[in-house]
């Protein structure tokens, strides 16, 4: 396969990766110069009915999605008897190779990539596709860090009813050490599966090993359906009590007891950095407590209606039409009435709580606070010991602690590594705005930030400018505009303005001019002003080597011509750099003309030139 031309586009290069249905490998894009990668199935599966189903069904998943976290699908074909998959190329390891080279990932590093991670588990949830084979093994991680998912190859949709890799085999889906239970079970995998197997993927990058392990595959399957994890600090006591607890609820036997969603799973992983020590994680009560929890509800709410009932008939037996009406006017005139108890300085949970017990509906406000931790109320809108109404909407405002956080010298971090800081301070994304400029920082990592480092507020805009690829300027003169803009977008540049100028010696419709000159180093996506040269009509005497020096970058010159009848016309337009030009003038009319030279509108000099 080495050198073949795949449907006359694809040309293989190497191979990058084998598995048991497909072998993987980096080609040369012809049509689009980059490189991709082609996952070809292996010739001995091409009439096998189930691997072709399996493999038309990760090329089915892979176009449902489109992620930066997600190994994105560029093309499908097929080349005579061959079958072919077109991904885009990630140029680094595998996550199992970075945890076998490292032996363990620093926590707040494996948390970073655990949450982009679960930002591609969640977008392929969001599609209606169920992964099912979540491991280190199909997670690639480029030299920058950056991580994607691969290998849907046994993915499904929701709807999809397989439980089985292939039932020849009689094999269950995904790897053992990453399976979830009712995987190991031969049930239907969902959503959940797919964040239990990525609970498994984050204890191995936060500790080196596996939760279980063992001799053979069954009694791997067995300990995921009926043994606990060990804690994960029991093998690496520097991990916080926080992130264990996380992982021990993703690791949950119960589907129902574990994180319902990806995005759950990643709001739970950010508070484990700012809440080392845990006791943030609750979990869903079980059907069982919930069936407890209603019929005590239910018990009480009989017992309610018995001694209602009892108090009742005795008072009208006892008391007879005097006592009624006297209960008539004390429950609207004074047991409907209750005193507004004190919330300032409790926690949300508890003021609310003691506000509805009284009666009171109750709305919630947050403001920042200086004197008052998160979560205290600061202020209520009926103050305490007032005697309300039941019923009476009292609002209370809640502290959402302080509005100052220290914001870091972010220089040489990259955009991942900012927006989670930033997340862990509370600052919204919608505050960054990014900006890209040459630097001596390696590409993609911040170059300069506004504001420096030092406290701000969580609502101050931030502008972080990312160190850009580079790319030379090509000499883009004496091209045609479709010949300079392929060039110019062939190395990563855009092309701005085009203007049109006049040149005695270029043809007509080709390149006299460029804002930045050739061989200048810039940003790539950089924009170039062009000036094309008019077509002429008429017989021009030219005049040779008018010479112009400019003293500055990016100076717009122009010369103004008057010919002896006085008719006036510019012989050149163009923006120029620092240097001497030597430009052709030309006229319809010979003799002496006046020749003013323009430096951004401002005229610099006045000259008599004789055209012959």
């Amino acid at each position: 396969m080495i050198g073949r031309v795949i449907s006359g586009r694809y040309e293989v290069q190497a191979i990058v990766g084998t598995g048991g249905m497909a072998v993987v490998y980096r080609a040369w894009d012809r049509k689009n110069r980059r490189m991709v990668a082609i996952k070809v199935l292996r010739p001995e599966f091409e009439q096998d009915e189930e691997f072709v189903r399996r493999f038309s069904r990760e090329a089915e998943a892979a176009a449902k999605m489109s992620h930066e976290n997600i190994v994105n699908l560029l093309d499908v074909g097929k080349d005579n008897d061959m079958r072919y998959i077109v991904m885009e190329y990630v140029d680094g390891q595998t996550l199992k190779e970075v945890i076998r080279q490292k032996g363990r990932i620093p926590p707040e590093t494996a948390v970073r990539m655990a949450i982009r991670i679960l930002a591609a588990v969640d977008h392929a949830h969001k599609n209606g596709i169920v992964h099912r084979d979540i491991k280190p093994q199909n997670i690639l991680v480029d030299a920058r860090g950056t991580v994607k998912v691969a290998d849907f190859g046994i993915a499904r949709l929701k709807t999809a009813q397989t439980t089985r890799i292939d039932d020849k085999q009689n094999s269950a889906l995904g790897s053992v050490h990453y399976f979830s239970p009712e995987q190991a079970s031969g049930e239907v995998a969902d959503e959940k599966s797919d964040l239990y197997s990525m609970g498994v993927v984050l204890y191995e990058m936060l500790t080196g090993e596996v939760p279980f392990d063992g001799d053979t595959a069954v009694s791997v399957a067995l300990k995921h359906v009926s043994e606990e994890p060990r804690s994960m600090r029991e093998i690496v006591p520097s991990i916080s009590r926080g992130l264990d607890e996380v992982v021990m609820r993703a690791l949950a036997k119960d589907s129902a007891r574990r994180y319902q969603t990806a995005a759950e799973f990643a709001g739970d992983l950010r508070k484990a950095l700012v809440r080392p020590r845990g006791g943030f994680v609750s979990y869903p009560m079980t059907r069982e407590e919930q069936e407890r929890l209603r019929e005590e509800k239910r018990r009480e709410a009989a017992r309610r209606k018995r001694r209602l009932r009892l108090a009742t008939f005795v008072a009208a037996v006892a008391v007879g039409v005097a006592t009624i009406s006297a209960l008539v006017w004390y429950f609207a005139a004074v047991y409907n009435m209750e005193t507004v108890p004190m919330a300032v300085g409790s926690e949300e949970a508890a003021a609310v709580a003691s506000l509805y017990d009284r009666g009171f509906e109750v709305t919630t406000e947050y403001a920042y606070s200086e004197e008052y931790p998160e979560g205290l109320v600061i202020d209520q809108s009926i103050a305490s010991g007032e005697r309300r109404r039941r019923g009476t909407e009292v609002s209370i405002t809640v502290s959402a602690g302080s509005q100052w956080v220290y914001f870091e010298n972010m220089t040489g971090w990259t955009l991942e590594e900012v927006y989670a800081e930033l997340t862990g301070l509370g600052i919204a994304a919608e505050r960054v705005s990014v900006t890209y400029a040459v630097s001596e920082q390696p590409v993609g990592c911040v170059a300069s930030q506004s504001p420096e480092a030092g406290w701000i507020t969580r609502e101050t805009d931030i502008t972080l400018v990312l160190s850009a690829e580079t790319v030379e300027v090509p000499t883009l003169t004496g091209l045609t505009l479709e010949g300079a803009r392929a060039l110019a977008e062939a190395e990563g540049l855009k092309i701005g303005e085009v203007s049109e100028g006049y040149s005695a010696d270029a043809p007509a419709g080709t390149v006299i001019a460029q804002s930045v000159a050739s061989g200048e180093v810039v940003a790539v996506g950089t924009e170039i002003a062009l000036t094309i040269s008019q077509p002429r009509q008429v017989l021009y005497y030219p005049v040779s080597n008018y010479t112009i020096v400019v003293p500055l970058d990016d100076v717009e010159v122009r010369l103004e011509v008057t010919a002896p009848s006085g008719t006036a016309f510019t012989g050149y337009s163009g923006v120029l750099n620092k240097g001497t030009y030597s430009v052709e003038l030309s006229s319809t009319e010979q003799g002496l003309h006046t020749v003013r030279e323009y430096m951004d509108d401002v005229l610099m000099s006045e000259t008599q030139v004789l055209f012959e």
